[in-house]
Protein backbone atom coordinates (compact mmCIF):
# COMPACT_ATOMS: atom_id res chain seq x y z
CA UNK A 1 0.00 0.00 0.00
CA UNK A 2 1.70 3.17 -0.62
CA UNK A 3 2.51 5.39 1.99
CA UNK A 4 0.39 8.51 2.60
CA UNK A 5 2.02 11.80 1.51
CA UNK A 6 2.04 15.20 3.63
CA UNK A 7 1.10 19.02 2.45
CA UNK A 8 4.62 19.69 3.96
CA UNK A 9 6.61 17.91 1.38
CA UNK A 10 7.07 14.68 2.95
CA UNK A 11 6.34 11.03 3.21
CA UNK A 12 5.60 9.01 5.95
CA UNK A 13 7.31 5.99 6.12
CA UNK A 14 6.84 2.90 8.72
CA UNK A 15 9.30 0.52 9.13
CA UNK A 16 8.26 -3.37 9.54
CA UNK A 17 9.38 -4.73 13.16
CA UNK A 18 12.90 -6.48 13.49
CA UNK A 19 13.12 -10.23 14.23
CA UNK A 20 14.08 -10.90 17.82
CA UNK A 21 17.43 -12.63 16.61
CA UNK A 22 19.00 -9.81 15.12
CA UNK A 23 20.26 -7.29 17.94
CA UNK A 24 18.50 -4.41 18.97
CA UNK A 25 17.87 -1.01 18.33
CA UNK A 26 17.25 2.25 19.56
CA UNK A 27 14.47 2.92 16.69
CA UNK A 28 13.14 -0.78 16.72
CA UNK A 29 9.39 -0.06 15.34
CA UNK A 30 9.58 3.69 14.97
CA UNK A 31 8.39 5.62 12.69
CA UNK A 32 10.43 8.82 10.59
CA UNK A 33 10.18 10.92 7.73
CA UNK A 34 11.38 10.68 4.37
CA UNK A 35 11.29 14.21 2.73
CA UNK A 36 9.93 14.08 -1.09
CA UNK A 37 12.14 14.21 -3.91
CA UNK A 38 11.95 16.96 -6.31
CA UNK A 39 9.83 15.03 -8.66
CA UNK A 40 7.50 13.64 -6.22
CA UNK A 41 6.37 16.97 -5.25
CA UNK A 42 6.19 17.89 -9.03
CA UNK A 43 3.79 14.90 -9.57
CA UNK A 44 1.65 15.73 -6.49
CA UNK A 45 1.43 19.47 -7.65
CA UNK A 46 0.25 18.47 -11.77
CA UNK A 47 -2.42 15.44 -10.10
CA UNK A 48 -4.07 18.59 -8.35
CA UNK A 49 -3.71 20.60 -11.12
CA UNK A 50 -5.15 18.06 -13.23
CA UNK A 51 -8.05 16.98 -10.80
CA UNK A 52 -9.13 20.67 -10.70
CA UNK A 53 -9.15 21.01 -14.78
CA UNK A 54 -7.15 23.76 -14.43
CA UNK A 55 -3.97 23.34 -16.94
CA UNK A 56 -6.72 21.97 -19.32
CA UNK A 57 -8.39 25.34 -19.10
CA UNK A 58 -5.36 27.35 -19.07
CA UNK A 59 -3.64 24.70 -22.34
CA UNK A 60 -7.23 25.30 -24.16
CA UNK A 61 -6.70 29.66 -23.66
CA UNK A 62 -3.74 29.24 -25.31
CA UNK A 63 -4.75 27.08 -28.31
CA UNK A 64 -7.42 29.19 -28.68
CA UNK A 65 -5.37 32.48 -28.60
CA UNK A 66 -3.01 31.34 -31.37
CA UNK A 67 -5.87 30.11 -33.50
CA UNK A 68 -6.97 31.43 -36.76
CA UNK A 69 -10.77 33.48 -37.10
CA UNK A 70 -13.03 30.55 -37.62
CA UNK A 71 -15.50 31.18 -40.99
CA UNK A 72 -18.83 31.81 -38.56
CA UNK A 73 -16.70 34.79 -36.87
CA UNK A 74 -17.58 38.42 -38.40
CA UNK A 75 -15.62 41.21 -38.89
CA UNK A 76 -16.95 42.91 -35.68
CA UNK A 77 -16.25 39.75 -32.95
CA UNK A 78 -12.90 38.46 -34.79
CA UNK A 79 -10.07 38.34 -32.47
CA UNK A 80 -6.51 38.36 -34.47
CA UNK A 81 -4.65 35.69 -33.50
CA UNK A 82 -1.29 35.82 -31.00
CA UNK A 83 1.69 34.75 -33.50
CA UNK A 84 3.04 32.31 -33.20
CA UNK A 85 6.07 32.12 -30.77
CA UNK A 86 9.54 30.53 -31.48
CA UNK A 87 11.09 29.96 -28.07
CA UNK A 88 9.75 29.98 -24.22
CA UNK A 89 11.86 32.40 -21.54
CA UNK A 90 10.88 32.21 -18.22
CA UNK A 91 12.35 34.64 -16.07
CA UNK A 92 11.42 34.51 -11.68
CA UNK A 93 10.08 31.61 -11.13
CA UNK A 94 11.32 31.01 -7.93
CA UNK A 95 13.04 27.97 -6.40
CA UNK A 96 11.00 25.00 -7.79
CA UNK A 97 12.88 22.92 -5.19
CA UNK A 98 11.40 24.72 -2.14
CA UNK A 99 8.41 26.55 -3.01
CA UNK A 100 5.02 25.07 -3.96
CA UNK A 101 3.92 28.42 -5.67
CA UNK A 102 6.79 27.93 -7.89
CA UNK A 103 6.13 24.43 -8.12
CA UNK A 104 2.83 25.27 -9.61
CA UNK A 105 3.91 27.59 -12.02
CA UNK A 106 6.45 25.42 -13.34
CA UNK A 107 3.69 22.79 -14.12
CA UNK A 108 1.77 25.47 -15.52
CA UNK A 109 4.49 26.23 -17.75
CA UNK A 110 5.51 22.58 -18.40
CA UNK A 111 2.15 22.16 -19.89
CA UNK A 112 2.12 25.50 -21.72
CA UNK A 113 5.55 24.58 -23.46
CA UNK A 114 3.56 21.08 -24.54
CA UNK A 115 0.74 22.64 -25.92
CA UNK A 116 3.55 24.49 -28.81
CA UNK A 117 5.56 21.87 -29.39
CA UNK A 118 1.91 19.70 -30.36
CA UNK A 119 0.87 22.38 -32.47
CA UNK A 120 3.48 24.46 -33.49
CA UNK A 121 6.95 23.12 -33.35
CA UNK A 122 8.59 20.12 -31.39
CA UNK A 123 11.46 21.81 -31.24
CA UNK A 124 10.53 24.47 -29.19
CA UNK A 125 12.90 25.15 -25.62
CA UNK A 126 12.55 27.16 -22.55
CA UNK A 127 15.04 28.81 -21.07
CA UNK A 128 14.85 29.91 -17.59
CA UNK A 129 16.76 32.67 -15.83
CA UNK A 130 16.28 33.07 -11.59
CA UNK A 131 19.21 34.52 -9.10
CA UNK A 132 17.63 32.55 -6.69
CA UNK A 133 17.85 29.03 -8.39
CA UNK A 134 19.96 26.25 -6.26
CA UNK A 135 21.97 23.78 -7.34
CA UNK A 136 19.12 21.53 -7.13
CA UNK A 137 16.84 23.91 -9.31
CA UNK A 138 19.68 24.06 -11.67
CA UNK A 139 20.48 20.10 -12.46
CA UNK A 140 16.56 19.11 -12.95
CA UNK A 141 15.88 22.05 -15.23
CA UNK A 142 18.81 20.89 -17.51
CA UNK A 143 18.07 17.35 -16.96
CA UNK A 144 14.31 18.10 -18.21
CA UNK A 145 16.03 19.54 -21.22
CA UNK A 146 15.68 23.41 -20.32
CA UNK A 147 18.58 26.14 -20.26
CA UNK A 148 19.59 27.68 -17.91
CA UNK A 149 21.57 30.95 -18.44
CA UNK A 150 23.77 31.65 -15.49
CA UNK A 151 23.23 35.80 -16.33
CA UNK A 152 20.38 38.02 -17.06
CA UNK A 153 18.75 37.28 -20.33
CA UNK A 154 18.25 39.80 -23.29
CA UNK A 155 15.11 41.64 -22.87
CA UNK A 156 15.37 42.98 -26.68
CA UNK A 157 13.83 40.12 -28.09
CA UNK A 158 15.04 38.83 -31.69
CA UNK A 159 11.91 36.84 -32.20
CA UNK A 160 8.34 36.12 -31.31
CA UNK A 161 9.23 35.00 -27.36
CA UNK A 162 6.22 33.86 -25.00
CA UNK A 163 7.59 35.44 -21.79
CA UNK A 164 6.72 33.90 -18.59
CA UNK A 165 7.06 35.63 -15.84
CA UNK A 166 4.50 35.03 -13.33
CA UNK A 167 4.00 37.90 -10.45
CA UNK A 168 7.27 39.08 -11.70
CA UNK A 169 7.99 42.73 -10.62
CA UNK A 170 6.78 46.22 -12.53
CA UNK A 171 10.45 47.65 -13.04
CA UNK A 172 10.96 43.91 -15.20
CA UNK A 173 7.70 44.56 -17.23
CA UNK A 174 8.44 47.83 -17.96
CA UNK A 175 12.29 47.13 -18.52
CA UNK A 176 10.99 44.70 -21.08
CA UNK A 177 8.64 46.95 -22.80
CA UNK A 178 11.44 49.65 -23.27
CA UNK A 179 13.85 47.47 -24.67
CA UNK A 180 11.52 46.43 -27.70
CA UNK A 181 9.16 50.04 -27.65
CA UNK A 182 10.82 51.37 -31.26
CA UNK A 183 8.30 49.64 -33.69
CA UNK A 184 5.16 47.94 -34.28
CA UNK A 185 7.02 44.99 -35.09
CA UNK A 186 9.89 44.80 -32.35
CA UNK A 187 6.72 45.07 -30.12
CA UNK A 188 4.70 42.47 -31.82
CA UNK A 189 7.89 39.82 -30.81
CA UNK A 190 6.83 40.40 -27.11
CA UNK A 191 3.97 37.65 -26.06
CA UNK A 192 3.67 37.68 -22.18
CA UNK A 193 2.33 35.59 -19.86
CA UNK A 194 2.23 37.70 -16.99
CA UNK A 195 1.00 40.56 -14.32
CA UNK A 196 -2.39 41.89 -15.90
CA UNK A 197 -0.86 45.24 -17.26
CA UNK A 198 -4.62 46.61 -17.17
CA UNK A 199 -4.95 46.35 -13.48
CA UNK A 200 -1.75 48.89 -12.72
CA UNK A 201 -3.93 51.36 -13.72
CA UNK A 202 -6.98 50.07 -12.25
CA UNK A 203 -7.65 52.21 -8.64
CA UNK A 204 -9.67 49.25 -7.25
CA UNK A 205 -7.08 46.99 -7.77
CA UNK A 206 -4.67 47.09 -4.45
CA UNK A 207 -2.00 46.77 -6.66
CA UNK A 208 -2.74 49.40 -8.69
CA UNK A 209 -0.11 52.38 -9.08
CA UNK A 210 -2.48 55.12 -8.91
CA UNK A 211 -2.57 57.87 -6.07
CA UNK A 212 1.74 57.12 -6.05
CA UNK A 213 2.02 60.46 -7.73
CA UNK A 214 0.18 63.16 -7.61
CA UNK A 215 -0.38 64.67 -11.12
CA UNK A 216 -0.36 68.83 -11.42
CA UNK A 217 -3.67 69.60 -10.79
CA UNK A 218 -3.08 67.03 -7.37
CA UNK A 219 -6.05 64.72 -8.80
CA UNK A 220 -3.79 61.96 -8.10
CA UNK A 221 -4.97 60.38 -11.60
CA UNK A 222 -1.03 59.80 -12.74
CA UNK A 223 0.29 56.36 -12.55
CA UNK A 224 3.17 55.99 -10.66
CA UNK A 225 6.98 56.56 -11.35
CA UNK A 226 8.57 54.24 -14.17
CA UNK A 227 5.35 53.34 -15.28
CA UNK A 228 4.48 54.85 -18.47
CA UNK A 229 4.93 52.13 -20.65
CA UNK A 230 3.11 49.68 -18.97
CA UNK A 231 0.36 52.43 -18.94
CA UNK A 232 0.91 52.89 -22.52
CA UNK A 233 0.90 48.77 -23.44
CA UNK A 234 -2.32 48.07 -21.28
CA UNK A 235 -4.58 50.38 -24.01
CA UNK A 236 -2.39 48.48 -26.99
CA UNK A 237 -2.47 44.80 -25.96
CA UNK A 238 -4.85 42.22 -25.94
CA UNK A 239 -5.44 40.82 -22.69
CA UNK A 240 -7.05 37.64 -21.91
CA UNK A 241 -7.14 36.80 -18.06
CA UNK A 242 -6.37 33.35 -17.28
CA UNK A 243 -9.00 31.15 -15.54
CA UNK A 244 -10.50 32.40 -12.21
CA UNK A 245 -9.55 29.83 -9.49
CA UNK A 246 -9.87 29.72 -5.62
CA UNK A 247 -7.75 26.68 -5.83
CA UNK A 248 -4.74 27.66 -7.05
CA UNK A 249 -5.27 31.40 -6.46
CA UNK A 250 -1.53 32.43 -4.70
CA UNK A 251 0.49 30.63 -7.74
CA UNK A 252 -1.95 32.32 -10.85
CA UNK A 253 -4.00 35.15 -9.31
CA UNK A 254 -4.27 38.06 -11.54
CA UNK A 255 -2.43 36.74 -14.82
CA UNK A 256 -2.94 37.23 -18.21
CA UNK A 257 -1.72 36.09 -21.45
CA UNK A 258 -1.07 39.57 -23.53
CA UNK A 259 0.53 40.91 -27.04
CA UNK A 260 0.02 44.02 -28.61
CA UNK A 261 -3.05 44.53 -30.50
CA UNK A 262 -2.35 44.88 -34.85
CA UNK A 263 -4.79 46.88 -35.82
CA UNK A 264 -4.35 49.59 -32.42
CA UNK A 265 -0.45 49.38 -33.06
CA UNK A 266 -1.10 50.56 -36.66
CA UNK A 267 -3.14 53.55 -36.07
CA UNK A 268 -0.01 55.18 -33.69
CA UNK A 269 2.50 57.47 -35.49
CA UNK A 270 6.29 57.07 -36.21
CA UNK A 271 6.95 59.34 -33.38
CA UNK A 272 5.13 57.21 -30.88
CA UNK A 273 7.69 54.71 -31.53
CA UNK A 274 10.97 56.94 -31.44
CA UNK A 275 10.78 57.35 -27.98
CA UNK A 276 9.05 56.20 -24.93
CA UNK A 277 6.58 58.38 -23.59
CA UNK A 278 8.47 61.48 -21.09
CA UNK A 279 7.59 61.81 -17.67
CA UNK A 280 4.91 64.28 -16.77
CA UNK A 281 6.81 67.04 -15.90
CA UNK A 282 9.66 66.46 -19.30
CA UNK A 283 9.04 68.43 -21.96
CA UNK A 284 9.84 66.97 -25.53
CA UNK A 285 12.28 68.46 -26.70
CA UNK A 286 13.91 65.87 -29.49
CA UNK A 287 11.41 63.28 -31.02
CA UNK A 288 14.68 61.42 -31.70
CA UNK A 289 16.65 61.17 -28.72
CA UNK A 290 15.38 59.18 -25.73
CA UNK A 291 14.28 60.95 -22.75
CA UNK A 292 15.88 60.56 -19.44
CA UNK A 293 12.92 57.96 -17.93
CA UNK A 294 13.59 55.98 -21.09
CA UNK A 295 17.31 55.47 -20.47
CA UNK A 296 16.68 55.05 -16.67
CA UNK A 297 14.22 52.28 -17.24
CA UNK A 298 16.56 50.79 -19.57
CA UNK A 299 19.55 50.69 -17.02
CA UNK A 300 17.00 49.49 -14.45
CA UNK A 301 16.58 46.12 -16.49
CA UNK A 302 19.33 44.19 -14.46
CA UNK A 303 18.54 46.01 -11.21
CA UNK A 304 14.63 44.33 -11.88
CA UNK A 305 16.03 40.78 -12.62
CA UNK A 306 18.06 40.43 -9.58
CA UNK A 307 15.82 41.82 -7.54
CA UNK A 308 13.41 38.82 -8.46
CA UNK A 309 14.78 36.71 -5.56
CA UNK A 310 12.72 39.20 -2.92
CA UNK A 311 9.43 38.57 -4.69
Amino acid sequence: MSSPKEDDGFTFVTHKKQQASRPGRNRKGKNRFRERTLDEKLQAREAELRRSGYLEQCRKMLRDALSPASASETADTVQEPYPPPTCVVCLGLGSVSDSTKAQDQYVMLKELLFELQEELDPGIKAAFYDPVFSPEDVTFLEEQGHVVRPANHPLRLDQPTLLYIPHGPRTLFEAILAANWDSPEQLSRVILFGNRLDLYDDPTYSGSLRDRRKDVDGTGDELGESAELIAQAAKLFRILPLPSTKEHLEAFNDLALQHVTPRKSAEKPATFWRRAPPDIDEPCNSATSPSSSQVEVVEAATDAIEKLSLQ
